[in-house]
């Protein structure tokens, strides 16, 4: 039965009771401070006049001018609908909310060269220092797109971590019903519950995962939708003539914030994140607009009202614009990422153990403007010797079968190599070409132990003092030992074995032939890069692996003149069996296809995460991408220069050791619980047979400027299939491009690129291709001949 429809003094009295307070206009001294950045910066705009605006110098005359173009749409929608008060509500509702904030649903970048499609003059930043330095890291990589046709040849790749390219990462609804929290008891209240526009985030892939992974009781879409989870913008309109008032927009639509605010509340408490709940409001009638910003605080809804005006001026229309895109970049910039991280921090069975000790401890030693975390972890010294013994008899090959251990070939002679290898130097495109299958990969395993004794442990730190980037990787080393949820305990004896799982070698590395105590316990970093040699194109997968001793703990920790040992505290801790490493990296290990050259060209890494499983009384482990895991890409970047460094210096060289062999892989062989995101490749690579690459202009110049991936898994070495393969990739024209470090890098298309290409495609023509075979055929009976002689 419909509930019936409160009164405006009974709907007052459950704003009152339920502690929602509209504030109106507050002075700036008023404001809660962990808001008052974003709250200047609207007030900063409401002082911009249109007339000046036009005149900045500052400001560049490309944007201003489509500044000047979004204005004027918005003022004519404006007047031409004042002019016809009796339009329909939601006619006039679509057209002016299209104009003002369409920006909502555009494309935040290019489906063709990646780069942004606008670009806000005013941007938010979040307060936290390590959230403002990812921020940066990604602005400086990020560029304005210049394409003028929408077939654009060249596609360019970079790291798409945040899902931005391919697909919306907001959606709105319009007049859905909001869903009340339970426990407030108020389903049949009558408290009206259907604004009129809801902005939220897009139900991408990764937010499907984490939800779907997440345990605790959390609402992440309390408005129906397949496709939006946690709304942040409300837009509630009403008409110019006989409006009920703004007071009653705020009543209609105070609890709908209210529950907005509170389940962004829930998330941050749930997950102990860095998450400053808050939800904008725009009410308008006519054309006059109001922004409000609701903010929790200590039990109490409290929205404060930051600007108002007439969209039918153009001061009120550049002012509305230009808070839209500053809305937009805060939450695409700051509200997105921290909700993102937030849902990787819930206890689920991706996770560490939600009785692990969470509990941070600032250390009293860093390198400069840097915070270090450390979390309670017993010593190694104290792993009992049964949990060693168990993890001894559960054999990790015997598990590893049972899993479906994948048999690799050796590909180091095998024939479609010719394709890559094949060189004359007398055709100018033979320099520029290549072919490669993105099922012939290089398996590299590496593996960096710190070290145990002071005398060892300043050699290496001397050693890198020319290296900046190299002692940089020394305080990540530090963060690393304290920052234990992104490690695990392995016995030392384990490492050759996971080793010779990934490279598929029968042959001992450097770093097991030295072992000395094969029962050691041991805490363990791993992470995977994946990427292309930058001299050839050979595609490479390369399994990282740091260890350290409680000795070697405690000797870093002194040396530092920090705590270290507090990251081998006295709660329980991850003890991984080696099976179930040995597992995750089967996941990595049998990628093929388009995934195997996708994420070799976007330089895809990821960390080895512990969690507890909840139905078995075990540990165990999945991959994660760095920012999940609250590391940033920086870090790992440079971690793994700490490994060329160790690798080219003769003093850290004794601290490091690697394997490698060059297999292939087959492609029905992808593993079943294969976890979806490592199967996450871009709209832009569909079905292709085969993808051309274009290196970046960073590479050596040795390398050739093309390369042809073929994702066939059969009938791939036939040179007439080759032949059509690479035709019909020149006759799309459809290229990828690497960007090196940003946009900056990406590399330039020139004519003398299509004469390469066409000059390619020439030599692979039936006739070309006939002739060379004939001539390969005269060659070789001439050699016969010789040999007879």
């Amino acid at each position: 039965m419909p509930s019936k429809k409160l009164t405006p003094e009974k709907l007052r009295h459950q704003i009152e009771k339920y502690d929602i307070q509209f504030e109106g206009p507050v002075p700036p001294r008023k404001w809660p401070d962990r808001y008052r950045h974003l709250f200047q910066v609207i007030r900063d705009i409401w002082a911009n006049r249109y007339d000046e605006y036009t005149k900045r110098t500052d400001v560049d005359r490309e944007t201003i001018h489509k500044q000047m173009t979004r204005v004027r749409a918005v003022v004519d929608k404006a007047a031409r609908f004042r002019k016809n008060i009796g339009s329909h509500e939601d006619t006039w509702r679509d057209a002016i909310e299209k104009a003002a904030i369409g920006l909502f649903v555009e494309e935040v970048v290019c489906r063709s060269c990646g780069r942004e499609v606008w670009d806000s003059e005013y941007k938010a930043h979040p307060l936290d220092k390590h959230e403002k330095e990812e921020l940066k890291r990604k602005s400086q990589k990020r560029s304005q797109c210049n394409c003028h046709r929408p077939d654009q040849s060249v596609i360019f790749i970079d790291e798409d971590s945040d899902e931005e390219l391919g697909e919306p990462i907001f959606q709105s609804v319009v007049g859905q019903e909001v869903s009340h929290d339970p426990e407030d008891n108020l389903g049949s209240s009558g408290i009206p519950m259907k604004p009129d526009r809801v902005f939220g985030l897009s139900r991408t892939a990764k937010f499907r995962e984490s939800i779907k992974a997440c345990l605790m009781n959390l609402v992440h879409d309390p408005v129906k939708s397949d496709d939006m989870v946690y709304p942040f913008l409300v837009l509630e309109a009403k008409r110019e003539r006989n409006p009920p008032g703004f007071r009653a927009i705020e009543a209609q639509t105070a609890f709908s914030i209210r529950r907005f605010l509170r389940i962004q509340e829930d998330l941050r408490t749930s997950c102990q994140g860095n998450l400053d709940p808050l939800v904008w409001f725009f009410a308008y009638q006519g054309d006059e607009w109001r922004l409000c910003a609701a903010i929790i605080n200590r039990g109490k809804t409290r929205i404060f009202q930051l600007w108002l005006g007439i969209i039918e001026s153009e001061d009120g229309a550049l002012q509305l614009l230009q808070i839209v895109d500053f809305i937009w970049t805060w939450a695409r910039d700051v509200y997105r990422p921290q909700i993102r991280r937030c849902l990787a921090g819930l206890p689920n069975p991706y996770k560490r153990s939600p009785s692990f000790d969470d509990r941070i401890v600032r250390s009293q030693s860093g390198p400069p403007n840097s915070r270090v975390q450390s979390f309670s972890q017993p010593s190694l010294g104290s792993v009992q010797e049964e949990n060693l013994v168990a993890q001894a008899e559960d054999s990790p090959m015997q598990e590893a079968e049972n899993y479906g251990q994948l048999s690799l070939e050796d590909a180091s002679s095998h024939p479609f190599l010719r394709w890559a290898l094949r060189r004359d130097l007398s055709k100018s495109w033979a320099r520029k070409s290549s072919i490669r299958h993105s099922d012939i990969v290089m398996f590299s395993f590496r593996v960096f132990e710190v070290p145990d004794t002071e005398e060892s442990l300043k050699d290496l730190i001397s050693s890198l003092q020319d290296d900046q980037g190299a002692q940089a990787v020394i305080w990540h080393l530090l963060e690393l030992m304290e920052e234990n949820p992104n490690t695990f305990v392995l016995r030392r004896g384990d490492i050759p074995e996971v080793e010779k799982s990934w490279t598929g070698t029968d042959a001992q590395s450097s770093y097991g032939s030295c072992i000395a105590n094969f029962d050691e316990a041991v805490r363990a970093f791993f992470f995977f890069r994946s990427c292309c040699q930058s001299n050839d194109w050979q595609l490479r997968r390369q399994m990282y692996c740091i260890i350290w001793s409680s000795e070697a703990a405690k000797m870093f920790g002194n040396y530092l003149s920090t705590d270290v040992e507090l990251g081998f505290g006295e709660s329980a801790f991850q003890c991984v069996p080696p099976s179930e490493v040995i597992q995750s990296f089967q996941q990595l290990r049998s990628l093929s296809g388009k995934y195997s050259v996708v994420y070799a060209l976007l330089g895809t890494s990821f960390i080895l995460q512990p969690f507890q499983d909840v139905s078995q009384d075990r540990s165990q482990v999945r991959w994660s991408s760095p920012q999940e895991g609250g590391l940033s890409t920086p870090m790992i970047e440079q971690l793994t220069i700490l490994f060329n460094s160790a690798f080219g210096g003769d003093v850290v060289q004794l601290r490091q050791y690697q394997s490698h062999g060059l297999h292939q892989v087959f492609q029905a062989q992808q593993p079943s619980n294969t976890p979806p995101r490592l199967l996450q490749v871009g709209d832009n690579f569909g079905q292709l047979e085969a993808i051309m690459a274009i290196k970046s202009d960073l590479w050596p110049q040795e390398c050739p400027r093309f390369c042809l991936f073929v994702l066939l898994d059969q009938d791939f070495d036939n040179e007439g299939r080759l032949r059509g393969l690479l035709h019909d990739t020149i006759r799309v024209h459809k290229y990828f491009a690497l960007c090196g470090h940003g946009a900056q890098n990406r590399p330039s298309w020139s004519a003398d690129d299509e004469v390469v290409l066409q000059d390619w495609k020439e030599y692979f023509s039936e006739e070309n291709m006939l002739e060379c075979k004939n001539m390969s055929g005269v060659v070789q009976r001439r050699r016969s001949e010789d040999m007879s002689t």
